[in-house]
């Protein structure tokens, strides 16, 4: 799918994203998902496909000593996220998570909830959220359903992210060994998705 028409797709849902149908208990998901990836003493922590914002609520109080940037490939993603909340601990940027503009080795965490699927190929967003992190910093691939229940929902929706598909967890967590990151979680059930992986020094 060109990312143009993706940018297209999510800019047009910014305005009523929030608002937006999600499972049970979606806001217990999150806050699950935040407090097993913001690892203590995190400095500076990307949110890769930030949406507009489901994480930064809890991310602020989890670590509260950090900067989060929040990057998103739709720029009303962002504005909708800087409308609801702006903090002198928070930078945004517009951008491709599979051609991050950071330097290697720059992010104690690297976040990826509700995304990683519209990021094809999934291997290649991997690798380049990988180097974005420093040695021994943490990868946590998050969704609010598992990964069998999203594909379906994925595929009755609009031509723009009908395809996109998110590996089983044991998939996506064999893909990471092999790129040299030792896997910490690997989860897969109907009430969430989680993936850990960190960097080897």
């Amino acid at each position: 799918m060109n990312p143009n028409r993706k940018r297209e797709y999510f800019n047009e849902l910014a305005g009523r994203w929030d608002q937006l149908p999600a499972p049970p208990g979606a806001s217990d998901r999150v806050e699950r998902f935040v407090a097993a990836a913001a690892a203590p003493g995190a400095r500076l922590i990307l949110d890769a496909g930030c949406g507009t914002g489901i994480l930064l609520p809890a991310l602020l109080r989890a670590a509260p000593q950090s900067l989060v940037v929040e990057m998103d490939l739709a720029e009303k993603m962002l504005a909708e996220g800087r409308a609801k909340r702006d903090s002198a601990r928070v930078a945004r940027v517009c951008g491709d998570a599979r051609l991050p503009p950071f330097a290697a080795g720059t992010f104690d965490l690297v976040l990826c909830f509700g995304v990683l699927p519209h990021l094809a190929p999934v291997e290649d967003a991997l690798r380049t959220l990988l180097n974005c992190l420093r040695p021994g910093g943490l990868l946590s691939v998050g969704h609010l359903m598992g990964s069998e229940a999203l594909n379906a929902l994925h595929a009755s929706l609009d031509p723009a992210v009908a395809e996109d598909r998110l590996p089983p967890a044991a998939s996506l967590a064999a893909t990471l060994e092999a790129m040299g990151a030792d896997v910490a979680r690997a989860e897969d059930a109907p009430g969430g998705y989680l993936v850990q992986a960190r960097k080897r020094a």
